[in-house]
């Protein structure tokens, strides 16, 4: 059995959404490496209220998504949306030990306290009222808790693809990033790209029939940077995302060996980032033109096996702004009337929308403790999401 610690106070003494979250932060769910034991554990949990869980898994059969319904099996219903991994925390830059929950002064500290498992906690905290109340709610609610969004919302790209086998169809979801409780209703989209530059080694000091991946990733980069520029010099004024425009990105590059050595492959990181009505594809078809007809017939006059691989790593979509949503309704009646808002970052909820469901990214915590050493949530940002959920609850019972 997994064990977990607790600084700042005994268990029993705690709300239930602080010990729920001591469990989760105590999960060391990084992004890309096996969840099954946070899923196990939640899985556990709702079982032990009646709530029937259903997992789907990656392709490797060791992430999982986590689905559960609470309520009528009818269409509609409101989708609570989390993600279950976390960046990694060095812990040389914490105080404290990261994947221990501490209480300080009103505030939650650990990994993930407050990107994302403050929401799932607080969402596990209400399953007990929720299954009390199933009986007498109108519509469903759902639990949707996803694996590797921060590094490309793999697992929110199968969610659709898992209701539907369900015979599932909400008609809201909220993903509960941490929004400060303020609504947001759209986001850009992320394309996430590779470029694999293949050459042929040789001694510096005779480049003749040689083809250097470090130059051609040179040229191949020049023409992102114009690219961008180009994207950048045509705002769109019909838009509330800042900047106004799709963006291009170079973030890593790793290629060669020595100074000495011609460099015979190269392989950099790159996305494009698209306003939701953009196509980035034809973006990436521009770019690939550019590759095939310019850079590809120079390499291979020089060896036929040089070459150049543009490959898309994941493909999370855009939010579409629309601010008389079903879903922005929903958080207007239940918690605020203030304006709602986009964000720059990317989320599930691009998923959830591409799939026909009316989507709100809404959540407890400030985004700036995101990714952050010494990481964490206010104890009073917990309170007023499960506020949330609590007025939520009263909404479920009458017809929506």
């Amino acid at each position: 059995m997994y064990c977990v610690a607790w600084l700042g106070g005994g268990l029993g003494a705690s709300p239930p959404e602080h010990l729920a979250l001591a469990f989760l932060v105590g999960f060391a769910s990084i992004s890309g490496q096996p969840n099954g034991n946070i899923v196990n554990y939640i899985k556990t949990y709702l079982e032990s209220h009646g709530v029937i869980v259903h997992l789907d898994s990656h392709e490797d059969g060791q992430r999982y998504n986590l689905f559960a319904s609470i309520g009528p099996q009818i269409d509609g219903g409101i989708l609570l949306s989390g993600h279950l991994d976390v960046v990694p925390a060095n812990p040389a830059g914490w105080s404290r030990d990261p994947f221990v929950l501490h209480k300080q002064n009103g505030r939650l500290y650990g990994r993930g306290a407050v990107d994302m498992k403050g929401f799932l906690a607080i969402a596990l905290a209400m399953v007990p009222a929720f299954q009390e109340a199933a009986s007498q709610l109108a519509k469903p609610v759902h639990l949707a808790f996803t694996f590797d969004e921060e590094v490309g919302s793999f697992g929110a790209a199968q969610m659709p693809s898992m209701m539907d086998r369900l015979g599932v169809k909400p008609a809201i979801a909220v993903v509960g990033e941490p929004t400060g409780m303020k609504p947001f209703i759209g986001h850009k989209g992320g394309l996430e790209l590779i470029a694999d530059i293949r050459g042929t080694a040789g001694h510096a000091s005779d480049p003749r029939g040689k083809v250097n991946t470090l130059y051609y990733a040179a040229r191949l980069i020049s023409h992102l940077e114009d690219k961008a520029r180009s994207l950048a010099s045509q705002p769109r004024h019909d838009t509330p995302f800042d900047p106004p425009y799709t963006t291009i990105s170079v973030g890593h590059i790793k290629g060669g060996e020595a100074r000495n050595i011609i460099a015979d492959h190269c392989r950099f990181l790159w996305e494009i980032r698209p306003l939701p009505e953009d196509d980035p594809y034809a973006i990436l078809d521009e770019i690939q033109q550019f590759v095939t007809k310019e850079l590809l017939p120079e390499m291979q006059a020089i060896h036929a096996d040089a070459g150049i691989d543009l490959i898309v790593e994941s493909w999370c979509p855009g939010m579409q702004a629309r601010a008389g949503s079903l879903a922005a309704n929903l958080v207007a009646r239940l918690w605020t009337n203030e304006m709602p808002d986009v964000v720059s970052f990317g989320t599930d909820g691009g998923h959830f929308q591409a799939a026909g469901i009316e989507t709100i990214v809404f959540g407890p915590g400030g985004m700036a403790q995101m990714h952050q050493p010494d990481e964490f949530i206010e104890v009073k940002a917990l309170a007023d999401g499960l506020g949330f959920l609590d007025r939520l609850l009263t909404h479920m019972k009458a017809p929506l």
